[in-house]
């Protein structure tokens, strides 16, 4: 990974949230998963970091329409989005990976990402159906812009390879790819550096900024284990552990915090011993 950190988009003081939730909890049995998180995600990046199990993919879940939750709310700019399927929510301009990449395997990776494009590529099925002009426009439209994204996270050398032939870190970026084609208003990744070498990373970093500097009002909410991807990319970072947010901010500060070493590292380790 380099060393210098490219420019990343500004976060304007004062922006209203993309997406907030409010008090939002959520169990399982008697397993408590969320407990009362309350986090604006404003336009630019934001990191939402913190140990395995402590909730942050049943954050992106329930954001998502995958999970209801059992206490509070979640709005998109300024409308709840609760009781909504996962289909209603994208609709509302919210797109997302997952860990595990969800693609169709035999189809080339530019066709996956065109699978992305129903929010802004549609002129119904009939349209389709009957080959119209203006289902084919969208169709050439669609897959140019599918070429462009995976160029610009740095796929471009093969876009029309099956997506199982590329390893498990390039089927991530393909996923992300596929995410940025319905210009989402909020952009959630799950993990989206697992399994890449530094010059990948590189790419994602360069592609993700390039998209967003073009779209001054979207989100993205960033989950991560490579803590020095969200210090290149976050202003903002919030910390989950054990369902609740302990500490949110600058990471280079917020990764200074003692409770959060602590979170991290455990009590003996954090203090040295």
């Amino acid at each position: 990974m380099t060393a210098t950190a490219p420019e990343t988009v500004p976060r304007h003081a004062g922006d209203t949230p993309v997406v907030e939730f409010t008090g939002v909890g959520k169990s399982f049995g008697g397993n408590t998963v969320l407990e009362n998180v309350t986090l604006a995600v404003r336009p630019g990046f934001t990191g939402l970091i913190g140990p395995n199990g402590a909730g942050k993919t049943t954050c992106l879940n329930v954001v998502s329409g995958y999970l209801q939750p059992d206490a509070g709310d979640v709005t998109l700019r300024g409308e709840s989005v609760l009781g909504l399927s996962p289909a209603r929510v994208a609709r509302r301009g919210v797109s997302r990976t997952f860990q595990t990449p969800r693609l169709i395997p035999n189809l080339s990776a530019v066709e996956n990402v065109m699978v992305g494009g129903s929010r802004h590529f549609r002129r119904g099925h009939l349209a389709e159906l009957l080959g119209l002009p203006s289902a084919r426009r969208d169709e050439r439209e669609q897959r140019e812009r599918a070429y462009d994204l995976l160029d610009a996270l740095g796929l471009g050398a093969h876009p029309d390879r099956p997506a199982n032939a590329f390893p498990i870190g390039s089927q991530k970026i393909i996923e992300v790819a596929r995410a940025l084609l319905n210009d989402p208003a909020l952009l959630m990744l799950d993990e989206p550096a697992a399994g890449l070498g530094a010059e990948d990373v590189d790419h994602l970093v360069d592609g993700l900024n390039g998209w967003l500097r073009e779209r001054p009002d979207a989100a993205v909410l960033i989950i991560e284990h490579d803590l020095e991807l969200i210090t290149r990319l976050c202003p903002t970072a919030a910390v989950l552990h054990f369902g609740r947010i302990i500490q949110s901010g600058a990471p280079k500060d917020v990764l200074r915090d003692p409770v959060v070493v602590e979170a991290y590292l455990g009590a003996d380790l954090a203090a040295g011993d």
